[in-house]
């Protein structure tokens, strides 16, 4: 019986691809000629990062809430920029050229869509973990926790051993967003040989083990 298991976890490990985080990053080229070089690439930065959001916010938001964005002022939409990388950039007197990437705070900018009743309807989306438990309690209380973080609809479990599980989430929104918010919840998701592997970030627990049943 154990060995059926042990071939049950391996079978279901390569027959699911793993998903791609999605990225709310846009590279921009801004060209910019102004009184001087300093002044042109302040509104370089500006120009690219109104740009970059812009660009992400169709993937969360209906068109009232890209009407909103488009209104709001260069402070503003400075609030929901979460970095910004220079891939290339020249300059002269008075002139500013570069590449960036301009990251958003996807979060941030969700939760103020929401607030103002102009986001996008979230998608239902499901993914299979294996997670390993030192104990049957411990995996009850896992289990408690995951189906209370934010965003996740349901915790459906496909097969356990003496110390491993095997469960599908299904979950409202990003494969992004859903780690982050597991994180946040004490537990980090990583892409394994065909599905993902939950850890207990608090925990020198390997969730990997072996699969010796």
């Amino acid at each position: 019986m154990t060995y059926r298991i042990v071939w049950l976890f391996l079978a279901l490990m390569f027959a699911f691809p793993a998903n791609a985080y999605e990225d709310y990053s846009s590279i921009v080229n801004v060209d910019v000629t102004d009184v001087n070089a300093a002044t042109a690439k302040e509104k370089a930065m500006l120009d690219a990062n109104r740009r970059a959001l812009n660009e992400v916010t169709p993937k969360l938001a209906n068109q009232a809430g890209i009407d909103l964005i488009n209104s709001l002022s260069n402070e503003q939409v400075a609030y929901f920029i979460k970095d910004a990388t220079v891939l290339e950039e020249k300059s002269s007197d008075v002139r500013y050229i570069a590449s960036l990437k301009i990251t958003i705070q996807d979060d941030i900018l969700r939760q103020y869509l929401e607030e103002k009743g102009v986001a996008e309807e979230l998608s239902s989306e499901s993914i299979d973990v294996l997670y390993v438990f030192p104990t049957l309690s411990s995996w009850l209380n896992v289990e408690k926790q995951l189906k209370s973080a934010r965003n996740v609809e349901n915790i459906e479990t496909i097969a356990m051993s003496n110390n491993k599980v095997q469960f599908k989430i299904n979950f409202l929104g990003s494969l992004d967003e859903l780690s982050r918010n597991l994180e946040n919840s004490g537990f980090s998701l990583h892409s394994g040989d065909g599905l993902y592997i939950l850890k207990s970030i608090d925990t020198s627990y390997s969730t990997m083990g072996d699969y010796n049943g």
